[in-house]
């Protein structure tokens, strides 16, 4: 560990200074251009080395990092050369330019790069890649590749990410914030369904491929989203022929499942069918002391929950690209989720006096029965144009989603656990049903020799509806409905878009400038409430700007801004989540409004021959933030809460994130997160300012052991966090994983141990006027063992494990959002 962060702060302090170069004033610079492209699968290369040698003592004279395209500009003086290109797992490529007064603008064209034989030889180890690919737009994680989450969930794979966290309710956070956008391959996604906290709990890891997290969007992408977007990549292989992937898991506690990602290429179509299914049951558990200070009486609340989750999931999703015509691609896709749980939940609560003497005790069982079924259909065309860059892409997608929870729940109550005085019968039918449509246009036009304009357009209509129906047992035996718990609720939401950006390079000099504009439409209606109709109409715009400076060959230092806006979410507005717990509530808020960030980052990227270092501090301000804050309890000792927009709120944070390669067995990542944020507001009478201080740490160890077996041990940790009315305490994780290749390196055999010592327990107190708590929640008790048999048909592993798969994308550029 002391080494690890050691290396950080020597980075850190050997590059604070840089050499500016400055080139000269002629009206026509000398520049040498180009591009690179991967000779097998003729996608483009980016993120490679491209370096200018003098002739003839080989010195270094320029150098730069390919671009999202392939593409590079050199802008050295004149004279000869010879241009390298350099890619791990690729032969280099070397070639002679020269630069006089006559041809002062050499264009190289397209350079193709073969794979290199002898290094495929010593590096077809799966999890051989480090996870991270650093860019200053984005991060990408190769999950792929993750040891210690393999038979894992997405919300397992996520919670291993760095600045990303899985909170207390499976809400997905990033560098501290729930208002968080996630995709899936680029777009709004059924697999992300009605509960997104559920569903990436459902959704099997083996599916993913990589995640991309964007802190800081442009224009482009959707403007939802206060703390950024998380777009998660699924497989889709691009060779030729019959292709594809076969997995087993058996893990304990009980987590089983099969996974398949097939492929099918021909010259003019290609076929890719994932098919996940997997069957666990998660128990879990959680415990809640209160006091209560109510009429100048003071009396105790002890709640213990014991909980087992978890049922049958399958998740289907096949397809086909088709090139239509001239660099033109049609893909169609289908997409279905089913899944059926059986959640059991035993709740006790043990009521106190003033004196700690047990008062009352009663005991809450809830048998539940879950089904979701997500549909999703999806048509994306792509135009090539004759000019490199110039593109057309347009999406259709349409969604069905629906989720029915069947609860029956009995409680007996009594003077103390071993005498009952009387039994409750309660049912609970909760049916939630979304629609969603979008249609979207993107189009792409380059202009002089490094500029280009986007303008885009893309409208989502979403209709939702929750039938909540609860009802109780009276004393002739019929179950009637209890009225204040019971309601229909209806949101619809159409969101119009268009934007614009316009971009260019000078010398070391890019940047990019862009404005998106949306039309938000909401109607929310509660049917059986009086004032139970709410409109919101409002117009927004969002601009966002990004200036790059390339500093060195392999350094470039980047400023960003973009506006953001995070509507209310459709759990936030409906009137109840959940009866389960019928003394603590969580209540929506119709009146919520929409909050709007605006978010700023300066960030340095580095790389070097072993190593790559990314530094970053961002700001946010955000107006009208939305916190989930508790009123006074009532009389009886309930507790409800709800979200409320509060005033204002301002972070300020310093991200690291490194890797390293210390010997041929040795590698480490990691991540640091430091961030301040000082919260302003009032609610319920109760003054709600906030000021924490806190950070987020993750170090991953990677080890080869023989060229056949390799290791990971990731150790995670979050420091305590103040919030408005209460605090969290820190936790700390360590996951395991281990692999071994087996048949000639077809197959791998792993074995993932997550949450070693148990630590993975979210506590958290909470303190108002007139009740106090101090809690522990565990959504799956530790540790879990998984093992896990991958078998690779017909795959270059490879070529996979180095660069990962930069495909998955339905189409389009993969910058559609």
């Amino acid at each position: 560990m002391k080494f690890t962060i050691s290396f950080y702060t020597l980075l850190f302090l050997s590059h604070i200074t840089f050499a500016l170069e400055f080139s000269g004033n002629d009206n026509l610079k000398p520049q040498i251009s180009g591009s690179l492209l991967d000779e097998t699968t003729k996608e483009p290369l980016s993120y490679a080395t491209v370096s200018l040698l003098s002739l003839p003592d080989s010195t270094l004279v320029d150098g730069v990092i390919t671009d999202d395209n392939g593409a590079f500009v050199l802008n050295p003086p004149l004279g000869s050369y010879i241009l390298k290109a350099q890619f791990v797992t690729f032969q280099n490529v070397l070639l002679p330019v020269t630069l006089d007064k006559k041809n002062k603008v050499v264009d190289v064209g397209v350079l193709s790069m073969k794979p290199s034989t002898k290094e495929l030889e010593e590096v077809i180890v799966q999890g051989e890649r480090t996870q991270m690919e650093l860019s200053l737009d984005k991060k990408v994680y190769n999950v792929g590749t993750d040891l210690s989450s393999l038979g894992g969930s997405a919300s397992d794979i996520l919670a291993n990410l760095p600045s990303v966290a899985v909170d207390v309710e499976g809400n997905v956070e990033l560098r501290g914030s729930t208002s968080v956008r996630i995709l899936i391959n680029g777009k709004p996604s059924g697999l992300v369904g009605l509960s997104s906290a559920d569903a990436l709990r459902q959704l099997q890891g083996n599916l993913i491929e990589s995640v991309e997290i964007i802190t800081n969007p442009s224009a482009r992408y959707d403007a939802e989203g206060q703390a950024g977007i998380i777009n998660i990549i699924l497989k889709k292989e691009q060779s030729k022929g019959v292709n594809g992937s076969f997995l087993a898991n058996t893990g304990a506690p009980h987590n089983h499942g099969v996974g398949i990602n097939m492929n099918f290429r021909r010259d003019k179509i290609n076929f890719f069918v994932n098919y996940g299914f997997n069957y666990d049951r998660a128990p879990g558990e959680s415990f809640t002391n209160q006091k209560f200070t109510l009429s100048d009486t003071t009396y105790y609340t002890d709640q213990e929950n014991s909980r087992l989750r978890g049922g049958f999931s399958n998740n289907l999703r096949f397809g086909a690209d088709f090139n239509i015509g001239e660099n033109s691609t049609l893909t169609t896709s289908f997409l279905y989720r089913y899944s059926i749980d059986k959640n059991m939940s035993d709740l006790s609560f043990s009521d106190y006096d003033e004196n700690r003497r047990l008062i009352a005790y009663s005991l809450r069982e809830d048998e539940e029965n879950e089904v979701d079924k997500n549909l999703e259909y999806s048509i994306n065309y792509e135009k090539q144009f004759k000019r490199k860059g110039h593109t057309l892409a347009a999406t259709v997608q349409y969604q069905d989603n629906f989720e029915n929870e069947i609860s029956d729940i009995s409680e007996t109550i009594g003077p103390d656990a071993n005498t009952i005085d009387n039994t409750i019968f309660q049912k609970i039918d909760n049916k939630q049903g979304e629609d969603q449509l979008l249609l979207q246009v993107d189009y792409i036009q380059p202009f002089g020799s490094k500029a280009k304009v986007e303008l885009g357009y893309r409208t989502t209509v979403r209709t939702i509806i929750n039938n909540y129906l609860v009802e109780e047992q009276n004393e002739a035996g019929m179950f009637v409905p209890l009225d204040s718990f019971t309601f229909d609720f209806e949101y619809n939401e159409n969101v119009h878009a268009f934007y614009g950006i316009v971009s260019d390079e000078l010398d070391k000099f890019s940047w990019q400038a862009g404005l998106r504009a949306e039309i938000s439409d909401i109607d929310v209606d509660q049917r059986n409430a009086i004032d139970g109709k709410a409109f919101f109409n409002y117009t927004n715009f969002f601009p966002s700007a990004f200036l790059t400076y390339k500093l060195t060959t392999l350094s470039q230092l980047q400023a960003s801004y973009s506006r953001r806006i995070n509507r209310p979410r459709y759990r936030d507005l409906s009137p109840l989540g959940s009866f389960t717990n019928n003394r603590t509530f969580r209540l929506g808020n119709p009146d919520l409004q929409p909050e709007y960030t605006d978010s700023y980052e300066l960030g340095l990227l580095q790389n070097f021959d072993q190593a790559s270092i990314y530094y970053g501090v961002y700001y946010r301000k955000t107006d009208d933030p939305i916190q989930r804050v508790s009123p006074p309890a009532d009389a009886e000792g309930l507790i409800y809460s709800r979200p409320q927009n509060l005033g204002s709120e301002e972070s300020f944070g310093i991200e690291v994130n490194a890797n390293k390669d210390f010997t041929e067995w040795y590698r480490v990542s990691g991540n640091f997160n430091f961030f301040r944020q000082e919260t302003f507001g009032s609610a319920f009478g109760e003054d709600l300012n906030a000021q924490t201080v806190t950070f987020t740490t993750r170090i991953s160890n990677n080890f080869k052991f023989k060229e056949i077996v390799s290791g990971q041990i990731n150790i995670n940790y979050r420091a305590p966090e103040v919030q408005p009315q209460g605090r969290r305490e820190a936790i700390t994780v360590i996951d395991l994983g281990m692999t071994k290749d087996l048949w000639k390196k077809k197959g791998t055999i792993a074995l993932s141990v997550r949450d070693v010592f148990n630590s993975r327990k979210y506590r958290f107190t909470t303190d108002t006027n007139n009740f106090t708590s101090d809690s522990e929640f565990q959504w799956r008790r530790g540790p879990q063992f998984v093992l896990t048999l991958n078998y690779r048909l017909n795959q270059d592993l490879a070529k996979r494990g180095e660069r990962g798969d930069k495909s998955g994308y339905d189409g389009g550029s993969g910058e559609d959002f």
